[in-house]
């Protein structure tokens, strides 16, 4: 609290204010001064909010200045999708949404349109297991599929190796690689898959992203290691020149083109002519 303490005492001499506190200062401003609120309630009548199961206290007491005047407020939320509890969401805010706004209607919407009845049975009967929910008995008229196969590995790379022997297999019961897709719910999660792939020279398709080796960053990497194996990488040397910035601009590069591609200055000594040698290219 010492330290929060500074930091705000700080933020005022320099008249600034980080991301949290845009939120905190306009429910100290409505608290305070209700004809600067009453100004928002005429300007805003409807409200509508997305994710509610996502948001935080303050986002909560934000939201209640606003909707006090008219009550028309609309919300959006899934009890059983709250997964940023680590960063301060309340899932308690649609929990007690009936409560807190008497004679909200309640609208569920259970049929599933883009899950097998067996996917969606085995969501539904794990979700089940959640404390602290509103419920919900969701339903699909898709057909039932193929039954859900739950294994477990010990890591990234096992999974991929488990992984990649299934669509192996699947080759080789003349099916095509195109009707494979493998999904993942963060992009660094395709790394193992993807040297798994290249391994076995099996072709893939990143969808939603650059594959691993193409971003950006693995791409600078790739050329700092390129130009310490070979210093006469012109290629390797023209990407990082200036990865991370340091003011090296085109015209500075092409007089370092033209330095490296002139001769070697000659001179005598008293143990006989020899040389220095410019860099045969950096």
């Amino acid at each position: 609290m010492k330290l929060y303490a500074i930091y705000q005492a700080r933020l005022k001499i320099l008249n600034a204010c980080d991301f949290g506190d845009l939120l905190m200062h306009m429910i100290d401003i409505f608290q305070r001064h209700p004809d600067v609120l009453e100004s928002y309630h005429k300007k805003l009548s409807h409200l509508m909010v997305d994710e509610y199961q996502d948001t935080n206290v303050a986002q909560y007491l934000w939201l209640r200045l606003l909707a006090q005047a008219h009550k028309n407020l609309c919300v959006i939320g899934d009890d059983d999708q709250s997964i940023y509890g680590w960063r301060g969401a309340e899932v308690d805010n649609i929990l007690r949404f009936e409560h807190d706004f008497p004679g909200a209607e309640v609208v569920r919407l259970e049929q599933n349109y883009r899950s097998t009845g067996h996917i969606l049975a085995a969501a539904s009967h794990l979700i089940a297991n959640n404390r602290g929910r509103l419920g919900k008995t969701l339903f699909t008229d898709d057909e039932l599929g193929n039954r859900v196969k739950v294994r477990g590995v010990w890591d990234g790379e096992a999974e991929a190796r488990l992984i990649a022997d299934d669509i192996e297999g699947w080759r080789q019961s003349n099916r095509s690689y195109a009707d494979v897709a493998v999904l993942v719910r963060a992009a660094w999660q395709m790394r193992a898959f993807e040297e798994r792939f290249l391994m076995l020279r099996i072709p893939y398709k990143v969808i939603g992203g650059p594959r691993f080796f193409e971003r950006a960053e693995v791409r600078d990497v790739h050329a700092y290691l390129r130009l310490i194996r070979s210093e006469d990488d012109d290629l390797a040397f023209e990407r990082i020149v200036n990865q991370p910035k340091r003011g090296v601009g085109e015209g500075t590069v092409q007089k370092l083109h033209a330095h490296a591609g002139k001769p070697p200055v000659r001179f005598v000594t008293d143990n006989g002519p020899s040389s220095i040698r410019t860099p045969a290219k950096w």
